[in-house]
């Protein structure tokens, strides 16, 4: 925690009103409340501060990060992901892909939320991008929770980003890889439908056992601040700064922890996930 308040957050954040609380501190009660869903009444006996205090210093602080690093995970970093690229197709086709230009996967989230009073289908759909060195390059979301995943893939702009920046020298395409949902293209691949041949199946059950990495990116970030799983706490309308902002802060802390303690999936892969300070400056 001290490396990455050093490394680039700021000496002092001041919260609203006339009281100034040391920047370190506020990284330590947010990344508490994000590791901890704990009752306020435990968070005002561990840190001497007052419920709404707590509640005021972890809104305050994840309103900068996300507005410091939110492109991280809201935007393609499309320049710090090409110099890799290769390296990524080929840790893919090193563990039994048969995609030999595919660089990651595209994955779904559906995250659960304190059932609203109102209009509860309407809230907690998006998907994710995630590479082979561990690190969530995009997240897209919410949206209408009763919308088909290729109607959401339709209002982003991911396919448009690919379709621009992520053909080779020859014109060749890389791609993602995605699940039955999606409609294939030249850069989004899905598995084969309907009735299969044992060829189809092979190159089904090939790519899936590759792509259930896509999962352990979820898994890390719900794993190390449950509080973004912890669907009690998870109120639309209650949240000062946003579920949204609230599940992307924690991402770009998954982010950077890999770099501290290499993730489950860069090991798996055999890549390093990239230096604390080149992900902030988008060029990890």
């Amino acid at each position: 925690m001290a490396r990455l308040h050093r490394a680039r957050m700021g000496h002092e954040r001041g919260r609203r009103g006339v009281l100034r609380i040391p920047a370190r501190l506020c990284l330590a009660v947010t990344l508490w409340r994000f590791s901890a869903p704990t009752t306020l009444l435990r968070d005002r006996l561990f840190w001497g501060m007052g419920e709404t205090l707590v509640c005021e210093v972890f809104n305050v602080t994840i309103e900068p990060i996300y507005d410091r690093w939110g492109n991280l995970v809201q935007n393609f970093q499309v320049d710090a992901i090409l110099p890799k690229i290769d390296d990524f197709c080929e840790a893919r086709s090193s563990r039994g892909s048969p995609l030999i230009r595919c660089w990651g996967f595209l994955d779904g989230t559906i995250r659960k939320i304190r059932p609203p009073g109102r209009w509860q289908r309407l809230h907690n759909n998006g998907w994710k991008v995630d590479s082979p060195d561990g690190i969530i390059r995009q997240l897209w979301g919410r949206a209408l929770g009763r919308r088909h995943d290729v109607a959401l893939l339709g209002e982003g702009d991911l396919l448009a980003v690919l379709m621009q920046s992520f053909d080779d020298a020859q014109g060749e395409p890389y791609y993602l890889y995605g699940d039955p949902a999606y409609q294939n293209s030249p850069w989004l691949m899905s598995p084969y439908r309907g009735l299969l041949t044992p060829e189809q199946a092979g190159f089904n059950s090939a790519t899936s056992s590759v792509r259930v990495t896509v999962e352990w990116g979820f898994g890390r970030v719900v794993a190390q601040w449950p509080y973004v799983d912890y669907h009690k706490k998870q109120q639309v309308g209650l949240s000062a700064c946003g579920l949204g902002k609230q599940y992307s802060v924690a991402s770009i802390l998954t982010n950077c922890h890999g770099y501290f303690y290499p993730n489950s999936t860069a090991q798996y892969f055999d890549l390093q996930p990239p230096r604390l300070k080149e992900y902030h400056q988008g060029e990890g």
